[in-house]
């Protein structure tokens, strides 16, 4: 350094830097270094990323910068540079660390719908900020649908994505746990679309309607569909954990109601005292109700109760959500027109102001705010379960979980998927599965309805005992208190001779109530149904349903003066004929009950009928106009026969036709 030189003033390192990450980008802050005088020019963060380093301009007024993106293993730190350059750098540190420390990724982070004005132009979009430590909202995406969203979000039980509209016209889903993640839309060509609500197992989205001066709740299809009315002067819907009942708000009366997720749905409880109530939203757990009313939060007991108030804090709420079933995550609006994102804890329903997470920077405001990240997770389940339970549930994203279950308060620890349970009492049950991490835990519950009464079945058709068709169709019905799901079908079969083998199913868990079944000449066909309903229970099997498809003639034997005669008129296109008197026919059968087919007519004659030998009676083929195809009871034996059938013309000159045989074991 030459004579009379002085060092470089540059200024030291900003004090206090700290990396935070959602799961979308990297928030990074800092305070001014503590030399700070009035000369700064502005500061540079290098971020380095295996070896290459990128460097950021940022202007003297901030001290925050935000990474739209999250690199694997990036390291960040800040330097300070005035009129004599750039100072010594902070410790690189990566995010959700302290400087230096050892990268962790968050399993934690909030996802918002952030407004920001600019010359009095407003925007909003999805962003997120961190659970702990946030100075600014990082956008969840640069490009596409999240840069211009409505202000009403809501995100999936498994805390994996997010739902939202756009323009009040579109709804659209995108992971929120995924860098880049593609939205997807959902549904489209609606209107008037405000506040969501996704189902706790993450198959519909139910969501409110503005309407020509009233508001509907619909549903639809977490993966898209046609969306089914609920009901209108009805708002602000949000899911129970049996997943088939809403929490609303009655438009008339101004009070909070539990309803039916379905057409037309029925009202189940109004809730007194709610009067004024805005934003409902009931806890994963199904035993709360957390609402805004007037400028404090409200909480009632799903059951029914008295609401209870926390302080009342600013001018008003914009969104209310559950981080789970003991916190409350609030955006509202402050006494000075800014807005504050809030958590507040729930001690067995008891609200308490806890302190502000975030607040935005002038110009900007939080609309509505959803906890997010990976959480257990009930997977779908019917709404009504048999006694016998097995309830797959879903980990994925947690890191070495310790996972227990509670059913109807008993707690089973360790707990593995599927939770299984064998004969559970018939009624609603509670399904509470736990998984708690180092520093955090999540759970998930499912209220079950389990049906033990089976259902009932029936069969309804045919009617006859004996049929020429070549198939049958049968008929049958189930009746049941929660409705027939489907119904199993079998037949056994026995040849004229021969004995029934064993059950054949025919249809297995068909809805169809009817089944068209081939028949082969010369079989008896015994049908019974059984009935499963919504809940898996089975009915018994019905009695059999029995009916025989006739032998043709050829496979009876013919004594010497009966002819072997084809005609289309005949059954199977052919019959065995005579005039003679005192010629036979025979077959060997086992039966209870026989049916000769043949020709009736005015000028047919009558015939004798022995059962092994031994004349039991006669039949007479009169008929004063002609039919082929008869089905003619024949004398029933009086014990199960088991030999021959003989039958014998009676007289000389007259017809005989004799088409076929049908034989019934039942």
């Amino acid at each position: 350094m030459a004579s009379g030189e002085q060092a470089a003033a540059v200024p030291s390192v900003p004090a206090g830097v700290r990396v935070k990450g959602t799961f979308t980008g990297i928030d990074l802050a800092w305070s001014l270094p503590a030399d700070e005088g009035t000369g700064l020019t502005g500061f540079v963060v290098h971020r380095s990323v295996n070896g290459t380093e990128s460097t950021y301009s940022v202007p003297p007024t901030k001290l925050n910068w935000q990474d739209t993106e999250r690199l694997p293993g990036a390291t960040y730190s800040v330097a300070a540079v005035d009129a004599d350059g750039e100072g010594p750098a902070s410790i690189p540190g990566p995010a959700d660390t302290v400087p230096g420390a050892r990268f962790a990724a968050p399993t934690d982070a909030i996802t918002v719908a952030h407004t920001v004005t600019n010359d009095g132009v407003s925007r909003t979009f999805l962003g997120q900020i961190a659970v702990q430590g946030a100075t600014q909202v990082i956008p969840l995406a640069t490009s596409g649908p999240t840069q211009q969203v409505d202000k009403a979000i809501a995100a999936s039980a498994d805390g994996r994505q997010v739902v939202f509209s756009q323009g009040q016209t579109s709804l659209w889903t995108v992971p929120a746990v995924v860098p880049h993640a593609q939205p997807v839309k959902i549904l489209d060509g609606s209107s008037g679309i405000t506040e969501k609500s996704w189902s706790p197992d993450g198959t519909r989205i139910a969501f409110e309607r503005e309407q020509s001066g009233t508001s509907c709740v619909e549903v639809v299809g977490a993966t898209g569909g046609t969306p089914i009315r609920v009901g209108c002067n009805l708002a602000a819907p949000s899911w129970l954990p049996d997943n088939q009942t809403l929490i609303v708000k009655d438009q008339v009366t101004g009070k909070l109601q539990r309803i039916q997720a379905k057409v037309g749905g029925a009202v189940l409880t109004t809730y007194a005292g709610t009067e004024l109530a805005q934003h409902p939203v009931a806890s994963p757990n199904g035993l709360w109700i957390a609402y805004f009313k007037n400028t404090s939060v409200n909480v009632i007991p799903v059951a029914g109760g008295s609401p209870v108030p926390a302080y009342p804090y600013g001018t008003g709420g914009d969104s209310i959500s559950w981080a789970n079933s003991a916190l409350l995550l609030v955006a509202r609006r402050t006494d000075t027109e800014s807005s504050t994102l809030q958590q507040i804890p729930v001690n067995d329903g008891r609200p308490y102001v806890n302190g502000e997470l975030f607040v935005p920077p002038a110009g900007e405001t939080v609309e509505s705010a959803v906890w997010q990240g990976p959480r257990v997770t009930i997977t779908p389940t019917a709404a009504i379960v048999g006694p016998n339970l097995s309830v797959p549930f879903d980990t994925t994203g947690l890191v070495s979980p310790d996972v227990y279950c509670e059913f109807d308060g008993v707690k089973t620890e360790p707990c593995t998927s599927p939770f299984q349970k064998a004969g559970v009492a018939a009624g609603v049950h509670t399904l509470r599965v736990r998984a708690g991490e180092i520093g955090r835990g999540t759970e998930a519950v499912r209220w079950l309805t389990v049906d033990s009464t089976a259902p009932t079945a029936r069969i309804t058709g045919p009617t006859y005992d004996v049929t020429k068709a070549a198939t049958a169709t049968v008929t049958y019905a189930g009746s049941d208190n929660t409705g027939v799901a489907s119904y199993d079908v079998r037949w056994r079969i026995a040849s004229t001779a021969g004995n029934f083998g064993a059950y054949a199913s025919v249809k297995s868990g068909t809805t169809a109530t009817s089944v068209a079944i081939g028949l082969a000449a010369g079989y008896e066909y015994c049908i019974s149904v059984r009935a499963r309903d919504v809940a898996g229970n089975l009915s018994a099997w019905t009695a059999d349903k029995c009916f025989s498809r006739p032998s043709d003639d050829r496979l009876m034997g013919a004594a010497k003066g009966w002819v072997r005669a084809s005609n289309r008129a005949y059954y199977l296109g052919t019959a065995t004929a005579t005039t003679a008197k005192g010629i036979s026919v025979s077959r060997s059968v086992q039966a209870k009950r026989l049916f000769l087919i043949a020709t009736k007519c005015v000028t047919c004659g009558g015939l004798n009928v022995y059962y092994n030998g031994k004349y039991v009676g006669a039949v007479n083929l009169y008929k004063a106009t002609t039919e082929y195809q008869a089905i003619i009871p024949l004398p029933v034996p009086a014990t199960f026969l088991t030999g021959s059938v003989l039958l014998t013309t009676r007289t000389s000159g007259q017809i005989y036709q004799v088409d076929g045989l049908a034989v019934r074991r039942t």
